[in-house]
């Protein structure tokens, strides 16, 4: 590679913001300085979501969730400050068990029985035993598989995935009717005098069951910087909260019901604003994981044949077939299960938010696209452009894309390190 291509590869590199797999458009471009019209080629980055697949646009995405959690949690970009005095809970719910898999309890055993001459004789119908003595390690490949693969119930957890959203938007639901009740109000008359947001974030569990994530706070009637009336506690709303949980269902074409698993964590959130970006960090980092962190699972599959020899893990692999399989259903159609199929059945988005919790993604892009709009020297002319294909002219494009995000990163690590640093020496901390 001769100086001349060097120095364009650079060029595509930094134009595509350092993109792993850049989409390639060709169009006329005007020049805002002269008037001229030329042909151009341009490289913009995929805006992938995902890690696996482009670590510099799923950074990007990763920071967004993050402002669009921690502005409902402490307010700005539009969102008032006032919003984080406000009563707010952290909600964790679970999907219910279709099967005993391998995990680590709280005192660091697996699934176990506490008579030693049950244990011996306690075997499931396939002849395998219900119970495990180990002591799993944190990365052990056997954490979230079934103890019999036979009697797992991979029709119910494919199912689980896809009715989730319905039952979180039933549970919602729920939670507003009862905060209505308890204030004397019909649901439509609450907004009268309090309104209740939230987001939500989804994370796969190894078990290859979606849980929940959420950050759900109590507003004033109108505008979300008032306070709740005095009657709207945060005891009550907890309680709502909890009983919502406990008795929502979400009924599937087949009538079978779905609810949510026995485990539930709900905390009441401190007002802290550290406290926000830590949560905020946390939720965040779920949002740009694949089902399983992996790159086979990253992408929809287009046939049967390809879950088979694509994925390893004989559990995983039960539920992506499973999935696929039940699309053949008629009344499992609307959910599209093979479309579905890498993320087990689950339907819903990674992130999601009421429509009044903070600001969104597309107001963050569209100021983003408004600043990088005033550095550029031409303008695309509209319906002029078209698709070429995907990636850099030259093969090393996607090594250095990702060389040059690897070292922003950690340039940018290290610069709010020295910060903070001096921050405390300033403070004498």
């Amino acid at each position: 590679m001769n100086a001349e291509e060097r120095r364009r590869t650079l060029r595509e590199v930094v134009l595509a913001g350092n993109c792993s797999h850049p989409i390639r458009l060709s169009g006329e471009m005007v020049n805002l300085t002269t008037g001229e019209v030329g042909q151009s080629s341009l490289r913009i980055s995929c805006k992938d979501r995902r890690h696996v697949v482009c670590p510099s646009c799923s950074y990007l995405y990763r920071t967004d969730a993050w402002i669009l959690v921690s502005t409902g949690l402490v307010g700005g970009k539009g969102t008032p400050q006032a919003v984080g005095t406000h009563h707010r809970l952290f909600i964790t719910v679970t999907a219910p068990s279709f099967g005993s898999v391998h995990t680590i309890k709280s005192r660091g055993g697996c699934v176990s029985r506490s008579d030693v001459s049950a244990r011996l004789r306690d075997v499931c119908d396939h002849g395998r035993a219900k119970d495990c003595g180990r002591h799993h390690q944190a990365g052990d490949s056997e954490l979230g598989r079934p103890l019999c693969d036979q009697c797992f119930d991979y029709e119910g957890a494919v199912l689980w995935n896809a009715h989730a959203s319905k039952l979180w938007n039933n549970t919602i639901q729920t939670i507003r009717r009862s905060l209505a009740t308890a204030g004397g109000l019909s649901q439509r008359n609450l907004k009268t005098v309090a309104q209740v947001h939230y987001v939500k974030v989804a994370e796969m569990q190894r078990r290859g069951l979606v849980h929940f994530h959420l950050v759900l706070r109590a507003d004033g009637p109108s505008d979300i910087g008032e306070p709740t009336p005095e009657w709207l506690t945060i005891e009550l709303l907890r309680q709502v909260v909890g009983q919502a949980i406990r008795k929502s269902t979400a009924v599937a074409p087949d009538g079978r019901a779905f609810r949510w698993g026995r485990r539930l964590d709900v905390q009441e959130l401190e007002t802290e604003p550290r406290n926000g970006a830590a949560l905020s960090s946390y939720l965040a980092k779920y949002v740009t994981k694949t089902t399983d962190g992996s790159t086979e699972l990253a992408h929809r599959f287009t046939s049967r044949r390809q879950i088979i020899s694509l994925v390893d893990d004989p559990h995983l692999r039960a539920l992506a077939v499973m999935s696929w399989n039940l699309a053949s259903r008629p009344e499992f159609e609307r959910f599209h299960l093979r479309d579905r199929a890498n993320t087990f059945g689950f339907t819903g988005l990674p992130i999601t938010k009421s429509r009044d919790f903070s600001t969104t993604f597309a107001a963050l892009r569209e100021t983003r696209a408004a600043f990088m709009a005033e550095r550029n020297e031409s303008d695309p002319i509209e319906g002029s452009f078209h698709y070429e294909g995907r990636g850099y002219d030259s093969p090393r494009g996607a090594e250095l894309a990702e060389l040059f995000f690897t070292m922003r990163r950690e340039l940018r690590h290290e610069s709010a390190q020295a910060r903070r640093i001096a921050q405390k020496h300033q403070t004498g901390e």
